[in-house]
């Protein structure tokens, strides 16, 4: 649908909120290398590169000047004609490829880049179910700070930590974005940031978000994001039981390679099957798998473990003591 088109493209979905009158972070669509002189002075620095059409943070990169836009423009175009789909999801290309090398990503999403200004403050996803164009669940969830200049995803709580106040701005824009696109229906992964500015858009995903986004919802606020898309698309009215205070109190992480190389065990994961409050501790990938860090390009994800008990911030401390050992163990287990 023309909806779906506009959320899968970054830069009519900015167009679109800018005829709507909502807030969107200023924006320039580079269709080749000439376009980037104009691109920086548009939108200044810092600011981000992404492709208007990619996943997975595949392709997006911040940048602090005209040299680093340059030098990751080349980058992240190489990078995006190397990605291919597979099971309809954008995988990155081997990096050790030369530019002779291509994937089949650019005969399914467009590969054109796009610059937008830079945005401060907390990311959070907003989950949201839509029945007749009107929303019937919100929920927050706080993410931490991502690997930049990559944006690679770490961890997350739930419930939110922020104010009230903030969650109600955060979910007020991203309902008004889902409506400005055009949809009606279904289930819906909003992401944005509580700015120095207030609530400001990321993106629409017109689809339940990954990874542990069905769980966190579905044991925080016993709402089951699958269950009740299947409803709405079996015409069903969508009317989840809005629970008047969280279940269970979440924190979750998923770890980054510390350093590149071949990981050899997860054997070390096996201490934290006995913890209570330890509801996974899981590897991403299998043994024998290459692995990168930060340094030496977009990181890979190695493992991921969640958390509960009765206080987030407890969680969020917890999480943090079991990230350091994992690290260390993981600086070991690569080699």
């Amino acid at each position: 649908s023309e909806a779906v088109d506009m959320a899968r493209d970054k830069h009519k979905t900015r167009e679109v909120l800018e005829k709507a009158g909502l807030p969107s972070p200023k924006h320039f669509r580079i269709l080749s290398a000439d376009d980037l002189s104009k691109a920086a002075a548009h939108v200044g620095f810092p600011a981000v590169i992404k492709p208007v059409s990619g996943a997975a943070s595949i392709g997006v990169i911040r940048v602090d000047s005209v040299a680093d836009l340059t030098k990751s423009y080349t980058r992240v175009v190489s990078d995006m004609k190397k990605a291919r789909v597979v099971a309809g999801a954008l995988v990155e290309g081997n990096a050790d490829d030369d530019d002779s090398v291509t994937g089949d990503a650019g005969s399914w999403i467009d590969l054109v880049i796009m610059m937008e200004e830079y945005l401060d403050g907390s990311e959070v996803d907003c989950d949201l179910i839509f029945d007749d164009g009107e929303p019937y669940y919100g929920a927050v969830t706080d993410n931490w700070p991502t690997v930049e200049p990559y944006f690679n995803e770490t961890g997350s709580n739930c419930p939110s930590i922020l104010s009230q106040e903030a969650q109600i701005d955060l979910l007020q824009l991203s309902v008004r974005c889902v409506q400005a696109l055009g949809f009606k229906l279904g289930v819906f992964h909003v992401e944005c940031k509580f700015t120095s500015r207030g609530a400001r858009l990321i993106e629409v995903n017109c689809r339940m978000g990954g990874g542990p986004v069905r769980d966190t919802n579905l044991l925080v606020w016993g709402v089951d994001l699958v269950e009740e898309h299947l409803m709405a698309c079996a015409g069903v009215p969508v009317r989840p039981l809005i629970v008047p205070k969280p279940l269970a109190h979440l924190g979750e992480y998923s770890v980054n390679a510390p350093k590149t190389g071949t990981i050899t065990t997860f054997d070390f994961l096996a201490k934290y099957k006995d913890d209570p409050e330890v509801l996974y501790a899981k590897q991403l990938i299998p043994v024998n798998s290459r692995c990168v860090c930060v340094k030496d390009g977009l990181p890979t994800w190695v493992c991921e473990i969640m958390i509960t008990n009765r206080n987030v911030h407890e969680n969020i401390k917890k999480v943090n003591q079991m990230i350091t050992k994992i690290s260390e163990d993981l600086n070991i287990a690569i080699v």
